[in-house]
């Protein structure tokens, strides 16, 4: 009985020991910090709870002691309200209210609030037999049906006002191509992936749905500027909504790519740079909602015990490290997004799409 025990204690310490090793991170590529102290993520998910800190993200002031680079905060006080708007129609109002000198923000910010509630633009709406089946599906006696009721009433409220609008997606990419040419990065992401997706119906192959040297050029420029929406975005087209990263290794150390770990990580490095990560953050209010997984004050703590096994959120942790790095370095070859790394074949023009009624 002795010699299982010492054999099993041993085998803990040596799990431990390489866990602990798994996570170091080289010298010549430091961890940006998102506290004061600098202290990582990567260092908290090996901590005695399993689980990072769910402290709200903020700014470090200073870094002087761990030489490490600070991640700035970017986060517009505009970007900011929308992301935690109740009503999002507001933000489609200041555009329409003086089209002419709307700045660059207003336009996006307006496109996304069409993106989101075109399913409101219609004369959709939740009805009486919505809200009476969602609490149907409430237990008797659940303490979170309070909070799933809450949520559900947030989510319902996001869109209201667009009823009758008929605006359509068109809407939305004149005003992204508007907010690009203007200058504000996520447009340029929006329009980016607007542009891969006309020129992907004709794509064949891995190679032929790659993103072109312009659209990675133009989402370099936008992971540049720090932009949280900007970096949602591309993380998304990026990871999921392209074969830019299929076949190819990230980072110094030339991993292969897995979407099931990029994934989480350009969320969680959204966040580090502002992104609306709170208990208002959309998915975590349909989580609460719809699936009574309530309570959670930061979306990567949700994320970490809803959506993620551990060895996956282990992994985006270590991901997220490797973009921020990235991005602050430079090093775009390690996110598979460098000059030359764009698409090397020439896919036919797309048919022309027929035009919407109103022309645009």
């Amino acid at each position: 009985m002795n010699k299982i025990l010492i054999a099993v204690a041993a085998l803990v310490a040596l799990l431990a020991y390489g866990a602990w090793n798994f996570f170091q991170v080289p010298a010549a590529a430091p961890v940006l910090s998102n506290t004061a102290g600098g202290a990582t993520k990567l260092a908290a998910a090996t901590s005695a709870n399993g689980g990072s800190a769910a402290a709200p993200y903020v700014v470090a002031k200073a870094a002087a002691t761990t030489g490490r680079p600070v991640i700035a905060v970017m986060q517009s006080p505009n970007r900011i309200e929308f992301e935690k708007g109740r009503h999002l129609k507001q933000f489609y109002d200041r555009y329409i209210a003086n089209p002419e000198a709307a700045d660059a923000e207003t336009k996006y910010l307006a496109a996304a609030a069409i993106e989101a509630c075109q399913w409101r633009t219609r004369n959709q709406q939740p009805t009486e037999a919505d809200k009476t089946r969602f609490l149907g599906r409430l237990k008797e006696n659940d303490p979170n049906n309070q909070q799933r009721i809450e949520a559900f009433t947030r989510i319902s409220e996001q869109c209201e006002g667009f009823q009758g609008t008929n605006l359509t997606a068109a809407d939305a990419s004149r005003l992204y191509r508007e907010a690009a040419a203007a200058g504000d990065p996520a447009a340029k992401v929006a329009v980016a992936a607007e542009q891969f997706r006309e020129q992907a119906r004709t794509a064949t192959g891995i190679e032929g749905r790659r993103l072109s040297e312009d659209q990675l050029g133009m989402i370099r420029d936008a992971l540049s500027s720090g932009d949280p929406m900007a970096m949602q975005r591309a993380g998304m087209l990026l990871t999921y909504g392209s074969t830019q990263l299929a076949e190819r290794t990230l980072g110094p150390d030339g991993n292969p790519f897995n979407p099931r770990d990029m994934g989480p990580a350009w969320t969680m490095a959204a966040c580090d740079r502002g992104a609306n990560c709170g208990p208002d953050n959309t998915r975590m209010l349909n989580g609460c909602a719809y699936q009574g997984q309530c309570g959670y004050q930061t979306l990567e703590s949700y994320m970490q015990f809803n959506e993620l096994p551990p060895n996956v959120y282990l992994a985006a942790l270590q991901n997220q490290a490797l973009i921020n790095n990235a991005i602050a370095q430079g090093h775009w070859d390690w996110l598979g997004i460098a000059p030359g790394m764009g698409r090397t074949v020439t896919n036919p023009p797309a048919p022309t799409r027929p035009a919407t009624k109103n022309g645009k």
